[in-house]
């Protein structure tokens, strides 16, 4: 099944790849390796743990997403951040809505970075 590129703003992502799409692929996978371990920071804090901050979290989060041009997941984090910023707690199923947006994201931007080649 191809990944849907409503996920993502493709002009961003373009603008990103420059012309080179298969210069931008490494960027992509070390964003949702880190994403991935922010995550990972984020699901600790939710369990108790004081020493991540989650907002600061979804912050770099938001923006290293809205510049590889993944829409959806930016969108998911800018509101979070929002919500946070004002004192809301974070929804517990948060890290998981947001990786599984991760992998569906970043596999529609591989998709269509080399779809460009």
């Amino acid at each position: 099944m191809i990944p849907s590129v409503a996920l993502l703003d493709t002009g961003q992502l373009s603008a990103m790849a420059a012309g080179s799409p298969e210069l931008l692929l490494p960027i992509l996978d070390d964003f949702e390796s880190s994403a991935r371990e922010s995550l990972g920071a984020i699901r600790s804090a939710l369990a108790g743990n004081p020493e991540p901050d989650s907002r600061s979290l979804l912050h770099q989060l938001k923006g290293s997403s809205g510049s590889l041009g993944l829409i959806e997941f930016h969108e998911l984090c800018a509101r979070s951040e929002a919500a946070a910023r004002q004192g809301a707690p974070l929804d517990p199923a948060l890290p998981d809505q947001l990786e599984d947006l991760l992998e569906s994201s970043a596999r529609a931007a591989r998709h269509y970075l080399q779809g460009e080649n």
